[in-house]
């Protein structure tokens, strides 16, 4: 028995998830998780805001920059961040992470130091000409003049607007803000050029103060993604009840808003920050004329109230999921080495038991080094590219795993099945005496497990908290344990086929939720497109996300699952037969 429960905690910690992600993270990350924490923290949901700080703290910790007075600044945030979280310190938690969040800025800055004034200088040879000819275009009430010039501005905007929001979100936020509000004035029939000329001297002045140097304090209202979730609903109520006066009001908020908001769609999904930032301000524009087909704009705006709502709620397993993965793998391994252990002892060949072992041990050395050789190709993936498209890339490798590992778990259900399964190989190994090929057995069995279950947790590592990968772990290494000292002991009374049926179910779900997850992850990468079913919900629980590009694989899974179980249930009927 000593050397079962040894046996399985080697296996325990080989599978540990842990040792997988060590991924060195860039500071995008951090200020992903700062806003994600300053969301959780707002609503009082501590349970999150513990699981995000221990992320940061992670990050932070895998970053290890040199040493220098501004990253001591960034630990003495981090360190006022842990403190106030756990007192459960509103307050002190937001203000903590506002700390972070500038320490942060200040750092990128130390590590890349720009010429300032030599920006500055550039954006006002730049956008000086540009705007006064908008000017005088407006001033003249020519709008077909204006539109042009307007699009000049916008094409130099685009490739220049990065230095500004990187110097001052304020002045960057006011010109993007007032950029927006012309466009819909442009793209409505009836012109006023009164409140035209309004816009396009503030964002003048903006531009102008910008290159002089001088500062202006951003506000912070507290918005984040819901705000413009919300304001996206009151645009659509709106539009409901034939209110477009209110619909155009609230997307003119929406603008308003979007510069505090935008880095996190941003970083998240590149595509949907292209698409909102162009199109709100068309949508608005076109819900000003009088031949505008409502329902279709409607429609667009349901479409991004979805997407946004979607990026907020980002994919995320559960305590359970992790449990599950280990537990199944565990007892699957700890089922066929006990089988083999059982039919020498049938077969009385109890001499070769210590062969067995040998093999089980060889499979989790051999698990080691693969786990370690996909540490190191995992680490150096995570430098050059997004998180969330190595989370969609290997949990759909898992997929393609978990279908054969189901498969042939099904086809296993049936006693007679796995008893001819078994008596085939082991007696193969017997009738050649070969030690080596006995070992061989176990070592594949256990080789097989080891190797999975480090793919499976590899998809699913991202988008889980340490805590709860821990949590989920922990759970598993204790049923393992129990069932350990059950099937060695009681193994010749256990039913087999009940076990593999339940352990059928569990793999199919993982499976089916794995699936939505990882597409749903490349999707918010703008690698996958999103054709959104605005009358479905989203459902995390189990990796359902309302988009054609989900659902149609999904579906496609399902009746994989079903054609294979309906021809295992034939084989199945014909093996009884027999």
């Amino acid at each position: 028995m000593k050397k079962v429960i040894v046996f399985f905690s080697f296996i325990i910690l080989i599978l540990s998830p842990i040792q997988l992600v060590s991924a060195k993270e860039s500071y995008s990350q951090l200020f992903i998780l700062i806003g994600d924490t300053m969301m959780k923290t707002k609503a009082d949901e501590w349970d999150h805001t513990k699981e995000l700080t221990s992320q940061m703290n992670a990050e932070w910790e895998q970053a290890a920059p040199s040493a220098s007075k501004t990253v001591k600044e960034v630990d003495k945030a981090i360190k006022n961040m842990n403190v106030a979280v756990e007192k459960e310190d509103k307050e002190a938690t937001l203000t903590a992470l506002s700390d972070l969040s500038h320490a942060l800025v200040a750092l990128e800055k130390e590590q890349n130091p720009v010429d300032v004034e030599a920006q500055r200088e550039e954006i006002k040879t730049i956008f000086s000409p540009i705007m006064t000819d908008l000017k005088n275009a407006v001033k003249n009430e020519d709008a077909v003049k204006a539109d042009a010039e307007y699009k000049k501005l916008l094409s130099k905007w685009n490739k220049k607007e990065s230095i500004i929001r990187e110097q001052s979100i304020a002045y960057y936020g006011k010109i993007e803000t007032q950029m927006g509000l012309l466009r819909i004035a442009l793209t409505q029939e009836e012109k006023d050029f009164g409140q035209m000329r309004e816009m396009v001297s503030t964002i003048s002045d903006a531009f102008t103060e910008f290159a002089a140097g001088k500062e202006m304090k951003a506000k912070d209202e507290g918005y984040s993604l819901q705000t413009l979730i919300d304001l996206l609903e009151k645009a659509d109520k709106a539009i409901e009840k034939k209110q477009v006066g209110q619909a155009v009001s609230s997307l003119q908020e929406f603008l308003s808003v979007w510069p505090s908001v935008e880095g996190e769609v941003r970083t998240r999904n590149g595509g949907l920050y292209t698409k909102l930032e162009s199109d709100i301000p068309v949508i608005a524009g076109k819900l000003s004329s009088s031949k505008v087909d409502l329902k279709e704009q409607q429609s667009k705006i349901d479409s991004y109230k979805q997407a946004i709502l979607q990026l907020q709620e980002k994919s995320h397993y559960t305590i359970w999921d992790a449990a599950l993965i280990l537990l199944r793998e565990g007892l699957e391994a700890l089922l066929i080495v006990t089988a083999l252990i059982s039919f020498l002892r049938k077969a009385n060949a109890r001499q070769y038991q210590k062969w067995i072992w040998i093999g089980a041990l060889l499979g989790i050395a051999l698990s080691a080094c693969a786990a370690l050789l996909i540490n190191v190709m995992f680490t150096a993936a995570a430098q050059g590219a997004n998180r969330e498209v190595i989370e969609g890339i290997t949990g759909i490798i898992a997929v393609i795993m978990m279908i054969g590992v189901g498969i042939w778990l099904h086809q296993k259900s049936n006693i007679q099945a796995w008893n001819h399964f078994i008596e085939k190989q082991m007696g193969t190994a017997l009738s050649t005496g070969s030690i080596i090929s006995m070992s061989f057995i176990s070592f594949l069995a256990i080789f097989r497990e080891g190797a999975e279950t480090i793919i499976f947790y590899m998809g699913m590592a991202p988008s889980i908290g340490t805590g709860e990968l821990a949590a989920g772990i922990g759970i598993a290494a204790a049923i393992l344990t129990v069932f350990a000292f059950l099937l060695i002991k009681y193994s010749a009374k256990i039913a087999l086929g009940p076990f593999f049926k339940a352990a059928t179910i569990l793999i199919y779900f993982l499976a089916f939720k794995i699936l939505g997850v990882s597409i749903h992850a490349l999707q918010l990468t703008d690698h996958i497109s999103a054709t959104q079913v605005n009358s479905l919900p989203a459902i995390n629980l189990i990796g359902f996300y309302p988009s054609l590009e989900v659902i149609i694989p999904q579906v496609v899974l399902l009746f994989i699952i079903i054609i294979a179980s309906m021809k295992i249930h034939k084989t199945g009927k014909q093996v009884q037969a027999s």
